[in-house]
């Protein structure tokens, strides 16, 4: 099965609450050695500092690697739920989406969440003609055979 991703984008946010540099070293063990992780400082609506934390990946070698990251901290029974999402995560430019819940990704597993405190995901897939259909048979085929 060939690998479905042209490029991604991993981002979350830093809360005034929360230790900058923890949530730096948990980008780090998912990207490979190299990738450029950017610093935005923002401000809330009721002027608290948040700061934002972006990396994109977009060499084939890094993106397998960053793959190959997400599937082997995947908390048992995660990538059987990721088979069965993959229709709602999709849109229309073949993006796909994933949000981790950035706690538990503190502790080394990763778990799918709706939550607004979490890693997101952005994952372009090399979908050919570019319709979200294919994008989406694309991916539920690379996930069947494993992903990994």
């Amino acid at each position: 099965m060939e690998f479905p991703f042209r490029n991604a984008v991993v981002n979350t946010f830093v809360h005034a609450t929360e230790d900058e540099q923890r949530v730096l070293s948990v980008l780090r063990t998912l990207l490979s050695e190299g990738v450029v992780v950017r610093r935005l400082e923002l401000q809330g609506h009721h002027g608290n500092p948040i700061v934002n934390l972006d990396a994109k990946v977009g060499q084939r070698k890094l993106l397998r690697e960053l793959w190959q990251r997400v599937s082997t901290k995947l908390r048992a029974g995660e990538l059987k739920k990721l088979g069965k999402i993959v229709p709602e995560r999709v849109d229309e430019n073949c993006f796909f989406y994933l949000r981790f819940d950035k706690q538990l990704a503190h502790a080394g597993e990763l778990v799918f969440t709706e939550s607004g405190d979490a890693i997101h995901f952005k994952l372009k897939v090399a979908a050919y003609p570019a319709k979200r259909e294919v994008a989406v048979k694309l991916l539920e085929e690379f996930i069947g055979a494993g992903s990994r």
